[in-house]
């Protein structure tokens, strides 16, 4: 008899670690940076996220090719000649939330650090992010501005001067 409820048990501590990592259900990210010419603007609907809100442990994964832009023409140069994502297709952020986000009843200002890889580049960063609750969703919103150069991105010769050397990366996650 014992053994029945040490197995009940395990079972439902399972059920309740799992009920702790929250996963991406749908949001979006997007990539702006102005230039001379025109302004570049990416979007995707597509990511990898996993929220350990016991642990504050974060996990982002974004498939560049994903990133769609209002020109066919734009969009095959970000991935051929600036973000080589056929070489380098992800970008990921593996962090920890330095508050305590088991419990939110309000929307909370948080602090992340961790790593981001772009290009193959790994650099440590620091990401502030608002998480709230609404309707059955942990949402997550950040601004990440992000200096290509320092990820090794090289620009095309002939965009040097139209393209701007930052890009503002604004992200908005649902996760259930």
């Amino acid at each position: 008899m014992i053994k029945y409820f040490a197995l009940a048990g395990l079972l439902l501590s399972l059920n309740t670690l799992q009920a702790q990592m929250l996963s991406f259900d749908h949001g979006k990210i997007e990539l702006y940076t102005a230039s001379v010419l025109s302004d570049i603007d990416g979007v995707t609907e597509k990511a990898n996220v996993k929220l350990d809100i016991q642990t504050g442990n974060i996990e982002v994964t974004i498939d560049i090719k994903s990133f769609e832009f209002e020109y066919e023409l734009m969009q095959e140069h970000f991935n051929e000649k600036y973000m080589e994502s056929d070489k380098f297709p992800q970008a990921i952020f593996k962090g920890k939330i330095s508050q305590d986000i088991s419990v939110i009843t309000d929307e909370l200002k948080v602090d992340a650090t961790g790593e981001l890889t772009i290009h193959g580049v790994t650099r440590k960063i620091e990401v502030k992010a608002i998480i709230s609750k609404k309707e059955g969703y942990t949402i997550v919103k950040s601004k990440i501005p992000v200096v290509f150069k320092n990820y090794k991105v090289d620009e095309p010769s002939i965009l040097t001067k139209s393209i701007a050397k930052d890009v503002e990366i604004k992200s908005t996650f649902y996760l259930k």
